[in-house]
């Protein structure tokens, strides 16, 4: 029987929505030629994103100028190549520093950098989609060679049909591109993918054993992926943000630990005085002097906006799980879209972020409530139809929101709590090591609270009733869940507190931090079944976990909580635990593969505060048990930033 051909995408709505896009911005009262920098700078991820992206930068000196951004094509390997290459990346890292391989991520380039005018994208995308479409499926297998020099290491894709077959492609985009007055040069040395250039001598025979245990034969899916750049990064050295920093001079930035500083390459030195820097902020593009120690180095590619991803190679094509690398960390004030290691096309719903392979626009929509359902109160069980899965990150936290230092600043040398800030708690609970317990597991803020309640209230509005209530230990995830009971209504439902919904432990740079007991926590007045006893304790779990660990741990705790709910006599269920809990605990659910440690890296930066995912039970008795994701059933959250104020500032000119 001959196999059914694959379903063309709508390239054309994908076209209409990002003019749609464009229209609405400049209807919102933005300036066209901001409007379009906003969507390219953003990956056209919609209005809400472009938007933020323009406010975050209103001081950028360059924000009126039409400098085009630079975009590049790279041949990228999912599955079990990727996953050893990714650990290759970590291993070598670790052992050796960082190399020149280090700048990127594993890939093989297919062009050089090339320059589009922000007006231009759609064309782009358009060209490269059409382009990919007529091409048609790769051939089966990419063959890799090693190869090891005195100071470079790397895989060669070997003279094959597969090595046409690419080239052919990159040819006919610069040809398409060409029709609109892009120029992109194709790659004209032989395709290969580095491993380690740039490296000292003497760690050779360290990085070529390293090296030596990437199998080139290891089964792939090969992706197309589209990358852009402001210019700016090209010619600068990028350093990550650590720790936040409020400014204390006119001259000096805001530090965010989502943020990057770029540094002019050879002009690092260049400051004020010894140990602070003069860099541009990458979430603002304003310029001003920091201090070093406040920064470490990191990628370029960090910085990079992932537009597209096409896949070359048919999925069913490579073998095993995907086996995700240790890397990162996450957390952001606003949807950050610079390290985009994913399928991303354009997210209108939390659905789409973490939807990948599926066209943006596919996506399974809200299943309405059935006639004659109420709307806020108890429901009966077999009144639901299917089973829902609410998945929700905490709410706003208060280390985050004041910085590290907020412990020095509220608690004097007795331990007593002092409210420093009406966002702050108007009071924390009793810990039994003091203040220092809550470093690591801090509380939520009030306006966490009242996101929390906000959200609460939304899913009683619209008649979702939770019968289940299951929370990571954080303190911050008890209190969001609680303050969501709250928001609801429900002062019936106990929050049973399950370990193995901690966050990934590679990002507890500090260790694992001290949880309150659950009895501790219905003693400070929340929700809290004291009788339920964790699946998993935290004890259990390996410190040094890969992400590998992490998705296998959130799944079998996944398993095992819709059991457990199912047991209780069904219905839904409310997991509340981090950013990543969002993907980790409904992706191998649905059917899914566990993400890289990259793309879970990047995901956790676009996932809000309160942010939701929902999956549902698949109505069907041939397949129970069978999970989707759906579109949360009520909108999302979204409130302006409103930074700290100085009342000290009137005096000025007095």
């Amino acid at each position: 029987m001959a196999a059914v051909p694959t379903k063309p995408r709508n390239r054309a709505s994908t076209i209409k929505k990002a003019s749609d896009a464009l229209a609405l911005l400049v209807e919102m009262g933005f300036p066209p030629n901001r409007a379009e920098k906003a969507l390219a700078a953003t990956g056209e991820q919609g209005v809400q994103a472009a938007a933020d992206w323009i406010l975050a930068h209103v001081f950028d000196p360059d924000l009126d100028k039409r400098t085009a951004r630079e975009y590049v094509l790279y041949a990228y390997p999912c599955g079990g190549l990727g996953n050893q290459l990714e650990e290759l990346w970590a291993e070598s890292l670790a052992q050796c520093g960082r190399n020149g391989a280090h700048k990127s991520f594993p890939h093989i380039t297919l062009c050089q950098f090339f320059s589009c005018e922000d007006g231009k994208l759609p064309q782009l995308m358009r060209g490269l989609s059409n382009v990919v479409q007529a091409m048609g499926e790769a051939p089966e297998k990419f063959a890799l060679t090693f190869y090891s020099s005195g100071s470079y290491i790397g895989l060669f894709l070997e003279d094959q049909p597969a090595t046409s077959w690419v080239k052919t492609m990159v040819q006919n985009i610069a040809a398409e591109l060409g029709k609109f007055g892009m120029k992109m040069e194709p790659h004209k040395k032989q395709l290969h993918m580095t491993l380690a250039y740039q490296f000292h001598g003497d760690q050779q025979k360290t990085l070529e054993a390293l090296c030596r245990k990437v199998d080139p034969a290891a089964p792939a899916k090969w992706e197309l992926r589209l990358y852009s750049r402001d210019p700016r990064v090209g010619t600068s050295e990028v350093y990550r943000v650590l720790y936040n920093l409020t400014p204390r001079n006119d001259d000096e930035l805001e530090l965010n630990e989502d943020d990057y500083m770029l540094l002019p390459v050879g002009d690092k030195a260049s400051a004020e005085s010894e140990g602070w820097y003069i860099g541009t902020s990458f979430m603002t593009g304003v310029t001003g002097v920091f201090p070093g120690n406040y920064v470490e180095k990191c990628a370029e590619t960090d910085c990079w906006t992932q537009h597209r991803t096409w896949k070359l190679t048919r999925e069913e094509q490579a073998a095993g799980p995907e086996v995700p690398p240790t890397i990162g960390r996450g957390g952001s004030r606003y949807k950050r879209v610079q390290k985009k290691e994913m399928d991303q096309k354009t997210f209108d719903s939390p659905e789409g972020l973490l939807s990948q392979g599926e066209d943006a626009h596919g996506y399974a929509q809200v299943q309405k409530r059935k006639a004659g359902q109420p709307t806020k109160g108890k429901v009966a069980l077999d009144m639901l139809g299917p089973r829902l899965v609410v998945i929700c990150r905490h709410a706003e936290r208060v280390d985050i929101t004041f910085g590290h230092q907020w412990l020095q600043y509220s608690f004097d040398k007795d331990n007593s709590y002092h409210r420093r800030n009406l966002n702050m708690p108007k009071t924390v609970p009793i810990r039994k090591g003091g203040a220092s317990d809550f470093k690591g597991d801090t509380p939520i803020t009030e306006m966490g609270i009242v996101q929390a309640r906000l959200t609460g209230e939304a899913m009683s509005e619209q008649g979702i009733p939770i019968h289940h209530v299951f929370s990571s230990p954080s303190l911050r995830c008890v209190q969001t869940a609680d303050a969501i009971l709250k928001g609801m209504g429900d002062s019936t439902i106990k929050i049973k507190i399950e370990h193995g919904l901690f966050e990934w432990l590679a990002w507890c740079r500090d260790g694992i931090p001290k949880f309150m007991t659950s009895e501790e926590l219905a003693a400070s007045g929340l929700q809290v079944d004291t009788t339920y006893k964790t699946f998993m304790h935290i004890s259990q779990m390996n410190a040094k976990e890969k992400a590998e660990d992490y998705y296998k741990r959130s799944h079998k705790i996944s398993l095992h909580l819709l059991a457990e709910g199912k047991k209780l006599g069904g219905g839904n269920t409310l997991f509340v635990g981090h950013a990543g809990t969002l993907d980790a605990s409904s992706r191998q659910v649905t059917g899914g593969m566990p993400r890289t440690g990259q793309e879970l890296t990047s995901l956790v930066q676009k996932v809000p505060y309160c942010g939701v995912a929902t999956i549902e039970e698949v109505e069907d008795d041939k397949k129970q048990g069978t999970w989707q994701l759906v579109c949360p059933p009520f909108p999302t959250l979204t409130h302006a930033p409103n930074p700290r104020y100085d009342w000290r500032a009137l005096r000025q000119g007095m």
